[in-house]
């Protein structure tokens, strides 16, 4: 899957440019605050329908009264046309091939990506709650389906909690139970098996491209663990005291979490800020390795690696299609011999 191109329309501090792209390596340079960061966000949305970090309306530029996007995406030689508008009266609007877009998951069932930004360090030093959302946005790309079992269990859950705060009959919270160990069961299964597949890679890309010396691995911790949906309804139960004590659901997937760890100790507890931003890299490149040919959109990923690692990075970028921004100026990285010739540059 590759992007061959993207017009933008009063999106950000873009007020009106046209973007090209090669398969493989896409160099996007610019000073800061020049529109880098707002081209991957433009491409993101095309990909998701939303922002990863504004509301629709805040995408719109401050003299405009709307934004619009056209992308055209090629997938084993069929061409995508991503129409996307938003205006500040809330009206938006998502076409793909001239059909409209009624759900997000039709999006992610569609466009494969991985995207990195600066911010995304706080995957090792947020709360668990910053992991869940990643591990959960993974796995709905390679199963739209879940997006819908997520949204279920968050439904269960508020009733559950709800009934918790009034509670005055037994035999009814068996429902919620009954329905939040189904659908639990069912997430936690699909998040330890996309936790063990993306350990393995990420030690992969760890070893491969940032360090030799040490180990990394990533350990699902599970709140409630089980080997069948009816064991999961037990240990749910376990906790009935405490929930009604509690007056919420004090265990099940939506309490779970990842731990990180370098040479067998938490990154969060234990490592540098430079290990943390290694380890943040190396698991969102490894990402990639869970989906066929995904388009990599990596926000300042060079910033404060050595010229090594860039390479490192550039090398393992060479079997996708990346679209990698960068403030470094395109000399600096000519004589560190980071442009080379099939690599495209795109200056802002």
């Amino acid at each position: 899957m590759i992007i061959k191109s993207i017009y933008l329309e009063n999106f950000r501090n873009h007020r009106e440019r046209f973007f090209e792209f090669k398969n493989g390596i896409n160099l996007v340079l610019g000073k800061n605050a020049s529109g880098k960061s707002n081209l991957l966000e433009a491409i993101y949305f095309c990909f998701c329908g939303k922002s990863f970090k504004a509301k629709d309306v805040n995408l719109i530029n401050f003299e405009s009264e709307y934004f619009k996007l056209d992308a055209s995406v090629f997938d084993n030689d069929f061409e995508h046309r991503i129409l996307c508008y938003v205006d500040r009266f809330f009206q938006k609007k998502i076409m793909v091939n001239e059909k409209r877009i009624s759900r997000l998951s039709e999006l992610l069932e569609k466009f494969r990506f991985v995207y990195f930004e600066p911010d995304s360090t706080e995957l090792v030093k947020q709360d668990p709650k910053v992991r869940r959302k990643f591990l959960d946005m993974e796995i709905s790309k390679i199963y739209p389906y879940m997006i819908k079992t997520y949204q279920d269990y968050q439904k269960a859950l508020m009733s559950r909690n709800a009934f918790l705060k009034s509670y005055d009959k037994k035999d009814i919270i068996d429902v919620y139970d009954v329905e939040l160990a189904k659908l639990g069961y069912k997430i936690y299964k699909k998040r330890e098996e996309i936790v063990k597949r993306l350990s393995e890679f990420t030690k992969q890309v760890w070893y491969d491209v940032f360090e030799h010396r040490s180990t990394i691995d990533i350990v699902y911790r599970a709140s409630i663990e089980s080997s069948s949906q009816e064991e999961y309804y037990t240990e749910l139960k376990k906790r009935f005291e405490k929930d009604i004590k509690f007056g919420f659901t004090t265990g099940g997937v939506h309490r779970d979490d990842f731990d990180i760890l370098i040479n067998s100790k938490s990154a969060k507890e234990y490592a540098s800020e430079g290990q943390i931003k290694l380890a943040c890299i190396a698991i969102y490149l490894a990402s990639a390795k869970l989906f066929e040919r995904p388009i990599l959109l990596l926000d300042d990923i060079f910033s404060e690696l050595d010229d090594e690692r860039k390479k490192n990075v550039l090398d393992l970028c060479r079997d996708y299609q990346a679209i990698i921004t960068s403030a470094e100026e395109k000399e600096n990285l000519i004589a560190a011999g980071l442009i080379e010739g099939d690599i495209n540059v795109v200056q802002l």
